[in-house]
């Protein structure tokens, strides 16, 4: 990438932004030494590579003041869409847009090498006709933090681990209830107290490890063991290896909940041996037993191959690449990705005539936490309560122009009855005043991809006379306690998987922004409700539960509920067999590719 810099440097210095064809330019070789800050050995050694490179034609002087002439054989505007296509070409994707932001000053360069990156994803094949395999190419617009399931935070992250491991059971919301995995039976005792599970025989690990009760029994101690997670297993007492296939759980109190929280991501089985390697090794490529290994993680994406052992049958592609994109790519209307995007605003709704749409709605919601353990306005009742009745949901849905619908509480159904009240900003006002509000103002953390929603958010504030500061954070940032712990208010976006235990895990864990922002005695009684839904098989005395907890944040604006996001999937006709899962993406293991065209309906 140097030579194309120092190409585009002389470009810049001779030429300017619009050469004329063939001109050549006389040029010294100490003012090379210049523009490089090198020795004039070193210039000449860069003059020759961009020679091989056939960008630059060189003419040498001849004889005492004849100064040499450089013509350049690219012009500027060709020579960055073709360099760009050259590093995605080899993989470098990121590196590709950083070249063209940092050159391109108009738009013109940078449309035409989106439409050209239009079409290298979706269906490839690979290989010989007769041996072909299905690989998928998928752009995603951000990078796992971690695979590592005890320290899952994102949902992304908890996507990609259900690709590459399994759980002892899974829950299926369709139907409502819990299905067999790498567990085959489970049973208790009359308590909730002693669980048994009975594992499959058979099941392998990606390096061939039989999977055994000594795997659960490692992966169940370290999430307890751990930070961010370990509250999962908060009333687990003892998990003890029967036999090889038999593993026992008992537990310090009743929880009938105890087989949900092993449905989670974070539950994923891991092996006990890590595969001969140390934690930080092997947490580069793990190792599970999911239906996709993976091959490589590097900078610019994650490479995924098929585990054609999978014990609940062979996935029908052969491999997943995921690229990395940058999360600033512009929203062009014109643009769509030759393949399928889930949960992404950048794909037009006209994606295509010949393209399905799977509209489905997230479960979860964007919200505002308040900090109520740092001192400021915020922890006033007034003051927040002053913030709620500013914001009109539905304008906001409207400015942003993001779909989605005002939400009541965390999940779009069944929300809490207490619902929120119509924005009024004349009794906003009233509740500021009451508040005993100075004007200092508020400090609110958002990620890059709620921009739009915090700008709005801080401009409704500034309405009635209070300045919101905001700082924007990437992944890594916002999954730190300390982000929660500094900031006055955190703009988030939740989505649950599972209702029940994603509703805990936003108050419990540990690096949860809610669960850093909750009033300690707000927390403690929350706790005291927590133990008596482990204590119930029922689920609907679970459910009251869970929105008594959910009023509360509510009566004391604890949590401002924003919007449930409507999530636009579109895919493309050679793409078949997929299904949304409740993270707002495609489970690979059920994709499969055609080049056939599908059959026009039949006629009425």
């Amino acid at each position: 990438m140097l030579s194309a810099e120092r190409y585009m440097a002389l470009i810049n210095h001779f030429v300017g932004p619009a050469p004329r064809e063939q001109e050549e330019y006389e040029v010294a070789l100490e003012e090379l030494t210049r523009l490089f800050h090198c020795t004039e050995r070193n210039v000449k050694l860069i003059v020759r590579r961009l020679q091989d490179e056939h960008w630059i034609e060189w003419l040498p002087g001849r004889g005492r003041g004849n100064k040499s002439k450089i013509r350049f054989l690219v012009k500027r505007d060709l020579f960055l869409l073709e360099y760009a296509k050259r590093l995605t070409e080899k993989g470098e994707y990121r590196s590709a847009f950083e070249f063209l932001y940092q050159h391109e000053e108009d738009r013109a360069v940078l449309d035409q090498f989106l439409q050209w990156l239009n079409g290298q994803f979706g269906m490839e094949k690979v290989g010989a006709e007769t041996q072909a395999k299905d690989v998928f190419r998928l752009p995603v617009y951000r990078a796992p933090l971690t695979l590592d399931p005890s320290k899952l935070y994102f949902g992304f992250d908890s996507h990609l681990v259900r690709q590459c491991f399994d759980r002892l059971m899974e829950y299926d919301s369709d139907q409502q209830r819990i299905k067999p995995m790498l567990a085959h039976h489970w049973e208790s005792d009359d308590t909730g107290s002693l669980w048994t599970f009975y594992l499959r025989k058979g099941v392998l690990f990606h390096h061939g490890k039989v999977l055994t009760a000594e795997d659960v029994v490692y992966t169940l101690e370290r999430l307890r063991n751990g930070t961010m997670n370990a509250w999962m297993m908060e009333t687990m007492e003892t998990v003890t290896a029967i036999d090889s296939r038999t593993v026992r759980i008992a537990l310090r109190q009743p929880n009938w909940l105890f087989p949900r929280l092993l449905c989670s991501s974070c539950a994923s089985i891991i092996p006990s041996d890590l595969n001969g390697l140390d934690e930080s090794s092997f947490w580069r490529l793990p190792s599970g037993t999911g239906p996709f290994r993976i091959t490589h993680w590097g900078s610019n994406g994650i490479e995924l191959e098929v585990h054609t052992r999978y014990f609940l049958g062979r996935p029908y592609l052969d491999g997943v690449k995921l690229i990395f994109m940058p999360e600033n790519i512009p929203n062009l209307s014109r643009l769509k990705w030759e393949q399928l995007i889930a949960n992404d605003a950048r794909v037009p709704a006209d994606a295509g005539g010949d393209w399905q749409r799977i509209e489905t709605l997230s479960q979860g919601c964007s919200l505002i936490s308040w900090n109520r353990n740092k001192g400021g306005p915020q922890e006033s009742l007034s003051f927040r309560q002053a913030v709620n009745l500013i914001i009109d949901r539905s304008d906001l849905i409207r400015s942003t122009g993001r779909p989605g619908y005002p939400a009541r509480g965390f999940l779009p159904m069944g929300e809490a009855a207490l619902g929120y009240r119509r924005p009024d900003p004349e009794a906003a006002k009233q509740l500021l005043a009451q508040s005993g509000y100075d004007g200092s103002p508020i400090r609110l953390i958002a990620s890059e991809a709620e921009r739009d929603e915090a700008e709005w958010i801080a401009s409704q504030c500034a309405s009635i006379g209070i300045p919101v500061e905001i700082r924007y954070g990437d992944r890594g940032m916002l999954a730190r306690i300390e982000t929660a712990q500094e900031a006055d208010a955190q703009l988030i976006c939740l989505v649950f998987a599972d209702d029940e235990i994603c509703e805990l895990e936003s108050l419990l864990q540990q690096n949860s922004v809610i669960f850093q922002h909750l009033a300690p005695g707000l927390r403690r009684w929350i706790h005291q409700v927590v133990n008596d839904i482990y204590a119930s098989p029922s689920k609907e005395k679970r459910r009251a539960l869970l929105e008594q907890i959910e009023i509360r944040l509510q009566e004391e604006a604890q949590i401002l509920f924003l919007v449930h996001r409507q999530l636009n999937t579109y895919v493309h006709p050679s793409v078949r067999g997929i299904v949304i899962n409740n993270l707002g993406w495609m489970d690979f293991k059920n994709i499969w590719l055609t080049t056939a065209e599908k059959p026009d309906a039949a006629p009425a």
